[in-house]
């Protein structure tokens, strides 16, 4: 697989469907990845079937395809209920036709271990459907590249792999992305592209702009030999015309990053 370029439904919050896709077809990436939009769910286990077909005949209308999405489980409702909620996930993800579910784990403590069960259980399953697993730097259990590594090691299979974010690297602990990237540099089958202000500081920024030093990631990605998707998550701007403008540029960026 050579590397792609997308955006996720984040920066298009306060605007359509129809206006996210026209938007990232415009700016020239090749695929999209989902998250909510605005309140709302754009592929999960709680969307009827029929909408989400719908929503991947709509991606494919406007020259993309389906990349990632975003996904949750039930925590409090012990392993059982978890695992069926993942697998509930997994068959929408899916039905979108995106090779990659991505979550963002969990808080430290009693759900990290339901966390990592609950993935591991399902590896097989969403093999078999087609999805990959994978796992994003979020805080909690995933803020540095040894917990990464962890989580890896923890759940041991080749159907989970690492969806890198430096942004939140920097986000949640005001760590060097490229250094905790080193760790874990061979396992990263796809990234979120954000960028950070600071530790605890702004993301919905253009890429960039901020802290995290790009080329020096995509120099260690690129020498383990990475191959997958760079989404885009974050970009700024207010006005629908702004966000799509940033959309371009990040585009651009990525392209003489990658090129």
């Amino acid at each position: 697989m050579a590397i792609q370029l997308g955006c996720f439904t984040r920066p298009w919050n306060d605007y359509t469907w129809e206006e996210f896709l026209a938007g990232a077809a415009e700016a020239g990436y090749e695929c999209v990845g989902t998250m909510r939009l605005g309140k709302e769910w754009m592929v999960a286990d709680e969307v009827p079937m029929n909408v989400i077909r719908q929503r991947r005949a709509e991606v494919e209308e406007a020259g993309l395809m389906p990349s990632t999405c975003l996904a949750s489980f039930p925590f409090d409702a012990g392993p059982e209920k978890a695992e069926a909620g993942l697998r509930a996930f997994i068959d929408a993800v899916a039905a979108f036709g995106a090779p990659y579910l991505l979550h963002c784990g969990t808080a430290r403590g009693p759900s990290a271990e339901l966390f990592y069960d609950t993935m591991a259980a399902c590896c097989d399953y969403a093999e078999d459907q087609g999805v990959m697993l994978t796992l994003k730097p979020h805080g909690g259990i995933t803020c540095t590249g040894a917990d990464l590594l962890y989580a890896l090691e923890r759940i041991d299979h080749d159907n989970f792999g690492i969806y890198y974010d430096p942004g939140n690297i920097v986000h949640y602990k005001g760590l060097d992305p490229v250094n905790e990237l080193q760790v874990v540099a061979d396992y990263v089958v796809g990234m979120c592209i954000k960028d950070s202000l600071g530790e605890l500081e702004g993301v919905n920024i253009l890429p960039g702009t901020g802290v995290v030093d790009f080329e020096g990631v995509f120099e260690v990605l690129l020498d383990a030999g990475f191959d997958g998707p760079l989404v885009v998550e974050c970009l700024g701007g207010e006005t629908l015309e702004e966000v799509n403008e940033a959309a371009a540029k990040t585009h651009a960026f990525l392209t003489e990053l990658t090129s």
